[in-house]
């Protein structure tokens, strides 16, 4: 979700607390489980992880980092690319994405 876009949700929720969320990434025929800090991207804590992760400009721009959500909730600071059809088929941008719900399911 961008700030200020309630498509589809009634209410935006801001996380306070920097506990971690948990993440499965399926990414090339591969499962990832990560610990997801709440204050990083989630194309941030792959490539922390060590996982080649899509992406190229990482300000939300370019399109390469998409992913689909699968389970769970994130928030964006920036999706501008994406259209509202995107949004609610669970398309995100890996490099703006923040876990918002404690489990969090993504599909590259």
């Amino acid at each position: 979700m961008c700030p200020g876009d309630n498509r589809g949700m009634s209410e935006v929720v801001r996380i306070d607390s920097i506990t971690d969320a948990s993440a499965t990434v399926d990414l090339d025929g591969a499962h990832h489980r990560l610990s997801w800090p709440r204050d990083r991207t989630l194309v941030d804590t792959m490539l922390d992880a060590g996982i080649n992760v899509p992406h190229s400009c990482r300000e939300g721009h370019c399109g390469s980092c998409v992913a689909t959500v699968i389970s769970g909730r994130v928030e964006m600071a920036q999706c501008d690319i994406l259209e509202p059809d995107d949004l609610a088929d669970g398309l995100i941008l890996g490099c703006q994405a923040r876990p918002v719900s404690d489990d969090v399911h993504i599909e590259y």
